[in-house]
């Protein structure tokens, strides 16, 4: 008998050591810092959902969400893996082709992507065709504008949106400013002495002259940036090359005065050639 009641107690010992055995290796073997991770793409969504898009446009962006906000990057770059990232874009695009006037997933996109440098110009696109699609919308264009100046060094483009943004907004003398500097990078002076001009009227017509003081201060800049230009250009015909000084220019009577600058520094030309201020538009 007591033999018999000592089986069960052994028996079960043998297995937990057993078990403990086997388990052992398991506990040690590294185990990847990601999970594999799979999103269907945007047209077979479309597809599949049906009638129920934006409750499917807001699951994707909750998955989203929930994953950024309990998923570590990787110590040594402090940054996600390529195949998070990956996982992340194909999350938010589709979230936006379902529901292309959703807001959010453009919100985060800006944060989580671009400023992590994925996949800027592919990023970058589904914001400005969010600033197409919400035509009322003022950040949206911003986002898109700035991104195409400071991202991917396309003016053309950062002007556009840059100038919806302060369209939509009723006429925001910052957005108007951001733009009017985009388009000097540009080397399209004329283009945003233009735009100023436009703006600064639409603001007279309106009775808020006082709300764009300095935007006449740098529509006066840049006009006297312009005046220089011209006499550069001048002067590239003569020689074939650029001058060193602004003061070439008047020596040569190419410009007959140089212009006042309006923030109280002084126009110079860089090594290229480019005329600059020293208090703006460096």
């Amino acid at each position: 008998m007591l033999a018999r009641g000592l089986i069960m107690p052994l028996l079960a010992t043998c297995c937990g050591v057993a078990l403990y055995l086997y388990a052992l290796p398991l506990a040690t073997v590294v185990k990847p810092q990601y999970e594999e991770q799979f999103a269907l793409p945007a047209t077979v969504l479309r597809v599949v959902t049906g009638q129920f898009k934006e409750i499917s446009a807001d699951i994707s962006f909750l998955n989203a969400l929930t994953w950024l906000g309990g998923t570590q990057t990787q110590p040594d770059t402090n940054r996600y893996l390529p195949q998070q990232y990956q996982w992340l874009h194909q999350t938010f695009e589709n979230a936006i082709t379902l529901d292309p006037y959703f807001m959010d997933p453009y919100y985060l996109m800006n944060s989580a992507l671009i400023w992590d440098r994925y996949k800027v110009a592919e990023v970058n696109r589904l914001i400005a065709k969010g600033a197409d699609t919400r035509t009322w919308d003022a950040l949206l264009p911003f986002f898109a504008g700035f991104n195409y100046y400071y991202f991917l060094n396309n003016g053309d483009q950062s002007f556009y949106y840059l100038k919806q943004a302060s369209k939509r907004s009723g006429g925001n003398p910052f957005y108007d400013s951001l733009a009017s500097r985009v388009a000097y990078k540009a080397d399209k002076t004329e283009l945003a002495i233009m735009y100023l001009e436009e703006q600064i009227r639409e603001a007279e017509l309106k009775g808020l002259k006082a709300s764009v003081a300095h935007l006449e201060r740098r529509l006066e800049l840049l006009k006297g940036i312009r005046e220089i230009e011209v006499a550069v250009e001048s002067y590239r015909k003569l020689f074939g090359s650029s001058p060193k000084t602004v003061n070439e220019l008047t020596t040569l009577s190419l410009l007959p005065s140089i212009p006042k600058e309006p923030n109280g520094g002084s126009y110079y030309l860089d090594p290229t050639g480019k005329v600059r201020s020293t208090k703006d538009l460096k």
